[in-house]
């Protein structure tokens, strides 16, 4: 990449908060070093961009969630603008203000505005305030999120680096972790209840990279998402709070795609050995540890064809006192390394999956996914035994007729797919389910369509059909494989959604919503798994703007 050579900015002169003056000063490093391509990976809730590349056929991962900001720059910068419609031309200049940075010189180029904004030829540093809210008001009552912070990201090199910080607001517990609620713009995580009930809670993403043309490598606590989807991934969701994994992905040729991560998992069991009683002139106290827990997953993405990636991988829980090398093996088939480190003893809690995602056809997207737990042929042929497997299928088309698109979505999940009777081997982190947002024994019907009339704004109308059987690891039912999805339904979900978005500058969101949604069941899990104020027949508004995720 040719060297920029640009004149600084003096941060001395801006009224900064004092901690974006520490995140200035603590990434201002001087390098030896050119500009070089690197990962800084783009937030998988800032999803407009996403929606807008999913316009076209490009030759990009779909399985595989964020992608870099280098990568999305390559893929705009690929699309011939004279085959454009205006509104796309407008989307595509709108986004590239953005995704220019440290791509292009500066001063060559329309900017996006940011808080603060340096680049030379040696460093880029970018920035942002975050700041935002939703309001939901329907005839049971009135909640709110609110949340602010900020974030910044830099390159020195091929080196990449970023942190964003949010502190969160809610009315009551929303992101309960058992709460079978599906939305773009929000996370789970660990929360602290006050006094009056309401919420607060922190979010911290960030991470350090390395990047070559073909591999990057970094050390990472974001959200990722494994798994064509467009209404909630079923082998990877990205729902929980985020974690800290390494992270490897490489693409060595065209027609081949490998990530893999190696994850530290927070378990929420107390390590009573570890743990102890502290006495001081405070009082005493029970100070806890809890006890260790990992994930290792592989992802091996193939293109026979340009367009058509066929992706296969599998991954494993473990619950090891210390991370155990083997697992650090990248490429590793690991239920099988599990049976040869675990011989004659309970084995750790290991997956594979399957996806599939075609564009071959012109304006379609085509795709599907698998998750197995466990499978045996003979409960294929069966018809009184069941796997523990997740699939879904889908097809999403864009542009037919002009700024339209549609998407057709059916996900279902049999019971104790995403269980294990180990707690500290369950396929979930801080409580919350790695996998599909409804968990197992659950299925969901999605439907959507909308229009986007002009630059960054869309209208958008959405119908789901989602239910849910027992929970049977509370139950204890045996045998596990006779368990028949579904029955009986204890929870059900019926929703018509309509949503309008504008984004009028680069990470500006205003949105308007009203769902109409009737959710029934059994009190127990109508508790367990709903805000109050949704039981039964509701009418809900929600209003929201955010600068910044």
């Amino acid at each position: 990449m040719t060297a920029k050579i640009i004149s600084g900015i003096c941060f001395k002169s801006v009224p900064f908060p004092g901690f974006l003056r520490i995140i200035i000063i603590s990434l201002s490093v001087s390098s030896s070093v050119q500009l070089y391509s690197q990962y800084i990976p783009h937030p998988l809730n800032n999803y407009d961009v996403y929606s807008f590349l999913d316009e076209f056929s490009l030759p990009y991962n779909a399985a595989i969630k964020p992608y870099g900001r280098t990568q999305i720059y390559d893929l705009l910068n690929s699309l011939d603008n004279t085959t454009l419609s205006l509104r796309q031309q407008k989307e595509l200049s709108f986004y590239l203000r953005d995704f220019n940075k440290g791509s292009l010189p500066k001063g060559s180029y329309k900017k996006r505005i940011d808080l603060y904004y340096h680049e030379d030829s040696l460093f880029s540093l970018t920035v942002n305030p975050i700041l935002g809210a939703d309001l939901w008001t329907n005839k049971n009552g009135f909640e709110y999120h609110w949340w602010n912070g900020a974030e910044a990201w830099a390159s020195i090199g091929k080196l990449g680096i970023f942190v964003s910080l949010r502190d969160n607001h809610e009315s009551s517990a929303l992101t309960n972790p058992y709460y079978l609620n599906k939305n773009n713009d929000k996370c789970g995580s660990g929360y602290k209840v006050l006094s009056d009930g309401k919420i607060d809670y922190e979010e911290i993403r960030g991470g350090i990279t390395y990047a070559w043309p073909k591999v990057r490598i970094g050390l990472i606590k974001d959200n990722f998402s494994w798994g064509t989807n467009y209404n909630g991934s079923n082998i990877l969701s990205g729902r929980p709070p985020s974690f800290v994994h390494l992270d490897l992905q490489v693409n060595p040729v065209r027609w081949l795609d490998f990530h893999y991560i190696h994850g530290w998992l927070n378990s929420e069991q107390v390590d009573s050995i570890r743990s102890f009683y502290v006495t001081n002139a405070y009082g005493t106290n029970f100070r806890r540890f809890y006890l260790k827990k990992f994930i290792a997953a592989n992802m091996f993405t193939f293109y026979p064809i340009p367009l058509l990636g066929l992706s296969v991988g599998n991954s494993i829980i473990y619950d090891y006192n210390n991370i155990h090398p083997a697992f650090l093996v990248p490429v590793m088939f690991f239920k099988a390394l599990d049976h040869s480190l675990n011989f004659g003893i309970k084995n750790m809690n290991s997956q594979m999956f399957f996806d599939i995602s075609s564009r071959n056809i012109d304006h379609v997207h085509l795709y599907s996914s698998l998750f197995i737990d466990e499978l045996a042929i003979k409960r294929i042929i069966d018809p009184d035994e069941y796997n523990f497997i997740s699939f879904k299928g889908g097809a999403r088309i864009s542009n037919l007729p002009a700024n339209t698109f549609a998407c057709i979505e059916y996900t279902i999940t049999n019971a104790l797919t995403f269980r294990h009777d180990v707690p500290t081997t369950t396929f979930e982190s801080n409580k919350f389910n790695l996998g599909h947002y409804l968990t197992d024994n659950a299925r969901e019907f999605f439907l959507t369509a909308g229009y986007k009339p002009i630059r960054n704004a869309m209208v958008q109308i959405s119908y789901t059909n989602a239910m849910k059987g027992p929970d049977h690891t509370e139950l204890g039912t045996m045998p596990r494989e006779a368990i028949k999805p579904f029955t009986p339904v204890v929870w059900k979900r019926r929703s018509m959604t309509f949503q309008a978005s504008w984004q009028p500058l680069n990470d500006l969101f205003i949105r308007l919503g009203y769902e109409w949604s009737n959710i029934t069941g059994e009190q127990e899990a109508l508790i367990k798994y709903t805000p109050e104020f949704l039981w039964g027949k509701t009418g809900t508004m929600n209003v929201g703007m955010n600068y910044g995720f």
